[in-house]
């Protein structure tokens, strides 16, 4: 393959979902900060999907608690200077913070309550209401930035894309064009979150749709951009198994700042993962010096690669091997961060 390589860092800004969400310091300000240095350092561009709807909540909260109303500034002042850094930032909708319950005492949040989790569970006028008022918050932080960035892409909350059909209308109506949620061959039914991308493209990373995120169609008006994967056999499973706890056991892994959503999960799996063998979710969380070299091995292969992550989850650990992993990929190839520029 060619040493010209599309690499995505893209990012879901957003603090826990279960019932403890961390705080905005330890899960947002903190992490984000040193993301921003590292991609800063290597001339990386990166994308931010930011949780619109907890910020529709804390907006709730900061009018009667300034503890609240100081994690909504120092939210918002840190979006701005991403976006001035040349970062972009779009709507990441999780409805189910509509039954968020904020806890003055600690400055936090819990989010129990699972009904409202799938964009699809909520009412038509909630739909209507809840992407209305995303798609204005990022706007009014682009206005803050005086910068011009199109709001045209997305990512569903927890995967759960499916059925398309519910998001067609606002991605019409707000000109979004950009989807950024599939996880080819995967799926998962829980009382929570639901997809399955069992019948995406096995061969083409980037492709236009329709009325499903999975079946190309050449005259779609939106672009499914997958986010990408590597394989490990049964050795590297277990090896990789071993690292992680060794991490654990040394400290070099601390303790998660909050909870993620507990779900029921009903079916789950992965259609493109062989037996015995384990696919890994493209990301800078959980990393290692032999992740590191699985995902320059898979770039050097490949032509496009997109990593999700995580601020909340991303460890002191794990921001050494990113900057690890930037010094030999900018050494190694020449890389374009901007999607933009690869869309004729």
């Amino acid at each position: 393959m060619t040493g010209k390589k599309l690499l995505l860092f893209t990012f879901d800004y957003e603090l826990f979902l279960g019932d403890r969400s961390g705080s905005v310091q330890d899960c947002l300000i903190t992490p984000t900060d040193h993301l921003i240095s590292l991609l800063h350092k290597y001339d990386f561009k990166a994308y931010f999907f930011v949780d619109t709807v907890y910020l529709l909540r804390l907006k709730e909260a900061a009018l009667v608690n300034p503890l609240a109303k100081a994690d909504l500034d120092r939210i918002y002042s840190q979006l701005v200077q991403i976006v001035k850094k040349g970062h972009e930032i779009y709507p990441h909708i999780h409805p189910h913070w509509l039954d968020a319950i904020y806890d003055a005492t600690i400055n936090e949040w819990c989010l129990t309550e699972k009904r409202y989790y799938k964009f699809s569970s909520i009412s038509q006028d909630l739909q209507t209401s809840l992407f209305e008022e995303s798609v204005k918050i990022i706007h009014s932080i682009l206005a803050l930035a005086n910068q011009k960035q199109p709001v045209d892409s997305y990512r569903a909350g927890g995967w759960s894309i499916q059925p398309f059909n519910n998001f067609i209308p606002w991605f019409l109506k707000y000109g979004i064009k950009h989807e950024f949620s599939v996880l080819p061959g995967m799926y998962q039914f829980s009382d929570a979150q639901s997809f399955d991308f069992r019948r995406a493209p096995e061969n083409q990373a980037i492709y236009p749709f329709h009325e499903d995120t999975c079946l190309k169609d050449e005259t779609g008006p939106f672009t499914e951009w997958t986010i990408s994967s590597i394989i490990l056999n049964r050795y590297e499973k277990w090896f990789d198994f071993k690292i992680s706890g060794f991490l654990n056991r040394t400290g070099r892994r601390p303790t998660l700042k909050g909870k993620g959503v507990s779900s029921i999960i009903n079916k789950e799996g992965d259609s493109r993962s062989g037996r015995g063998h384990r696919r890994v979710i493209a990301s800078f969380e959980g990393l290692n010096l032999f992740r590191v070299k699985k995902y320059i091995t898979a770039i050097s292969k490949l032509e496009y690669f997109h990593f999700i992550s995580h601020p909340k989850i991303i460890s002191p650990y794990d921001f050494r091997m990113v900057d690890n992993m930037f010094g030999k990929l900018k050494a190694k190839f020449e890389i374009q961060t901007d999607f933009r520029k690869t869309i004729s």
